[in-house]
């Protein structure tokens, strides 16, 4: 006999009259859901959030349980922990692995850095009125041969092998970009020192169109400060505050490349 139910449905209404009889087939709604925040309550948990763990909170990051625990005694909102992912979710947050910290990082001279940087782009546009400032980001990062091993298709109970590279040679790549008109230009190096880095900016140099000056954004490596180092006339120097490697974007090309083809 045809109901317009699927199978699922009609054994769960054959369960339920089972266990309770007719009252099991009344309408049985499901829990009461729980009040949206206010964009006040919102912002309060965002700033909670983002404000870290505490001395209170016994933990070095918060988890999902410890959030759990926050919402329920400093802001009386009781949810399930799969609530609680899902409220964290909708106010835009997501299971991220941090990026590590040196722990000399000073956070105050990294915002002063960027609280700082537009009068900074100002003054050195004030020194070159008939140029195009491009803001260029440079780093310099070491490939070698130490590689990794990743997950291959193979037999329950088998422990596939496969060759990993554990020489030592190794390879410097000088690179710099400009993420507002794609401009890359990069230098291959068997060692780094103020010389290759010389070099590096002179051929860079050479590339900059002539109504242009490249703002050049670089960390306070031992060869970015030498005494012997070389400055072109088309290239103003940015240096960036100590052990603040997420403040160079270029930091990410390494990243892929080395995840992706170069490891």
């Amino acid at each position: 006999m045809a109901v317009g139910l699927s199978r699922r449905i009609c054994q769960r209404w054959v369960r339920r009259y089972n266990d309770l009889g007719l009252e099991g087939l009344d309408d049985c709604r499901g829990q009461q859901s729980r009040a949206p925040l206010s964009a006040d309550q919102e912002e309060a948990v965002r700033r909670r959030i983002d404000s870290g763990a505490t001395d209170e909170d016994e933990v070095c990051s918060l988890r999902g349980k410890d959030i759990q625990r926050i919402l329920a005694e400093e802001f009386g909102l009781m949810r399930s922990l799969a609530g609680v992912y899902h409220l964290l979710h909708q106010l835009g947050y997501s299971s991220l692995r941090p990026r590590p910290r040196h722990r000399k990082a000073d956070p105050e001279k990294v915002a002063a850095f960027k609280s700082q940087w537009s009068e900074k782009l100002k003054a050195i546009a004030a020194e070159h009125p008939d140029k195009q400032l491009r803001v260029y980001f440079q780093d310099e990062s070491r490939f070698g041969q130490q590689g990794t091993t990743t997950n291959v298709w193979a037999k329950k109970g088998s422990r596939p092998t496969a060759i990993r590279q554990t020489e030592y040679e190794y390879l410097w790549v000088l690179g710099v970009v400009c993420p507002e008109t794609g401009h890359a230009e990069g230098l291959l190096s068997p060692q780094l020192n103020t010389k290759i880095v010389n070099t590096f900016l002179e051929l860079f140099c050479e590339t900059i169109p002539e109504n242009e000056h490249a703002v050049m954004i670089w960390d306070g490596a031992g060869f970015h400060t030498s005494k012997q180092l070389r400055v072109p006339e088309n290239i103003t120097l940015v240096q960036l505050p100590a052990y603040s490697p997420e403040l160079n974007p270029i930091e990410n090309l390494w990243h892929y490349l080395k995840s992706h083809f170069w490891s």
